[in-house]
This record gives C-alpha cells, sequence and structure tokens, in this order.
C-alpha cells in the first residue's frame, strides 16, 4: 500500500464534516472542492449536487477518487476529479461558477506563504457564483508558539500515536515533526503507517510528509475579510461547538464586491 491507502482508510477527518458540507447542497448546486483528494467528501456530495468539481495535487489520491465515482455510477455530468494547484487554476472558460466552494480537512493548511494563501483567495473569488458561499477550515491551535513546537518536539515517533486491527492485522502511525518555520508558524509533520501481521512482524511501511501552517482564530477571520470577503458564519467544530472552542475553525464566507486580482501575467480585459 502506500500513503495515499493508508490516508484514505485511516486519516481520521474530524467527526461530522461530510454531513455539515452536504446539509449546505441541494440538487442544483454546483461544487467545487479544492483539496478533494481521495474523494471522501466529494462522493459524498455529488450523490446530492448537480455537479462537483474536485482538484488535487496527489495523483494517486485522484486515482482512488476516481475509482469511488465509477463505483458510485457518477459520470462526468455530475462529479469530475483532475490534477490541479489549488492556487493557481482557470475553470471560467470550461464551467459556470460554483455556489458553494470548499476546502475540507484543512486543506489550506498546507499553504505555506502569503502569496500562496492570496493566490487562493483569488482563485475563489474568480469561481465563487454571485449569492454563493465558501468554507475553509483548519484546527484550532492550543496554545501559542512555544506551546505547539514543545507538544511536537515530544512526538518522537518512539511509540505509535494510534494502532488500529485491520482484519488479521494491525496498522500504526507514528509522528514526528522534523522542522519548523516561524512568522507565520508552520510545523512539517512526518507520518509513517506500519503494517505488521499477528506476529508483530512489519509488513509494509509508508510515510507521507506534509506541512501545517498555523492559524489562529483571529488570524483567520482577519485574512479572509483582507480579501474583500464577508464572514456569514463561524464554527468550533462541525457538530455545534463554539467558535475558538472546538478543535477545528471552520469559517464560512462570500463574495462582498470582490475586486477580482489578476493572477501572474494575466491581465483583466477593459483594465
Amino acid at each position: 500500500m502506500n500513503a495515499a491507502d493508508y490516508y484514505d482508510k485511516f486519516a481520521g477527518p474530524p467527526s461530522g464534516d461530510v454531513e455539515f458540507y452536504a446539509a449546505r447542497v441541494t440538487p442544483n448546486s454546483r461544487v467545487l472542492e479544492l483539496g478533494c483528494g481521495t474523494g471522501r467528501v466529494l462522493v459524498a456530495l455529488a450523490e446530492q449536487a448537480a455537479y462537483v468539481f474536485g482538484l488535487d495535487h496527489s495523483s494517486a489520491m485522484l486515482a482512488m477518487a476516481a475509482q469511488k465515482l465509477v463505483v458510485a455510477r457518477l459520470n462526468s455530468d455530475r462529479a469530475v476529479v483532475e490534477a490541479g494547484d489549488i492556487t493557481d487554476f482557470d475553470l471560467t472558460t470550461r464551467t459556470p461558477p460554483f455556489d458553494l466552494i470548499i476546502a475540507p480537512f484543512r486543506v489550506m493548511q498546507n499553504l505555506e506563504s502569503d502569496e500562496q494563501i492570496a493566490r487562493l483567495m483569488g482563485c475563489i473569488a474568480r469561481h465563487l457564483a454571485p449569492g454563493g458561499q465558501a468554507i475553509l477550515n483548519t484546527f484550532c491551535p492550543r496554545g501559542g508558539p512555544e506551546e505547539i513546537k514543545a507538544f511536537w518536539e515530544s512526538r518522537d515517533g518512539s511509540q505509535p500515536t494510534w494502532s488500529h486491527p485491520d482484519g488479521e492485522e494491525t496498522v500504526s502511525m507514528t509522528d514526528v515533526c522534523t522542522r519548523y518555520r516561524d512568522e507565520p508558524l508552520i510545523v512539517y509533520p512526518e507520518l509513517t503507517y506500519r503494517r505488521s501481521n499477528a506476529a508483530g512482524i512489519q509488513l509494509d511501511e509508508a510515510t507521507l510528509k506534509i506541512a501545517m501552517r498555523v492559524w489562529y482564530p483571529d488570524e483567520l477571520i482577519a485574512m479572509i475579510k483582507s480579501h474583500g470577503f464577508e464572514i456569514s458564519a463561524r464554527f468550533g467544530g462541525y457538530e455545534g461547538e463554539p467558535w475558538g472552542e472546538g478543535s477545528e475553525l471552520v469559517v464560512a464566507f462570500e463574495s462582498a464586491g470582490v475586486e477580482i486580482r489578476p493572477m501572474e501575467g494575466e491581465q483583466i480585459v477593459g483594465a
């Protein structure tokens, strides 16, 4: 198995997130999912929306998402997944704008620079239909930067973070932080999945390297507003947790007369 297989089966997303997004979809909705991964959320939404488009950079995860669409008998008139950069894409000549744009399971935390964030927000502005809504999600940090660093320094990979039975075998995951970057704080964990048989002999191993930019509640809200959007709702999780008190930061926002910023090398006609 590769890292995408383990991620798909054992990643442990926030409880209730699929239901949260599904509640915002109607049979007429056009949905854009940024960082759709293996299709965990996308397929569920495609079963009830008019059309869903998923974008991701991982070919291994997209292959799994595409197979799930085949199994669900959802053809390209209902759902499409495609390789791409969520900070640099343009679907405006191929498809109408979207009623709902989402980036579930903390996707935006993989973006390390302010430039990447600005490009993401510009892409959202270009593709959001009038009256549409976008939703971004990060984890809610507990403590300041030094406390977060101390937490990750305690994860030395010597003991599994979790271990789950899988048939007659066992899958475990260890995580270590290989480095940090300050201002903004970015953590770079390595997640290593291992499969062992009943005798404890390791059969397989795969490692997933990720970046996790830390967003504090006020900082996340200020960033979204700075790009000309209006906040329509904020949640501390997907099951009614108060803002800033749950494990997640979930922010819904909409266009507020956003001025579309040209992408690098692009000129707005008439400008």
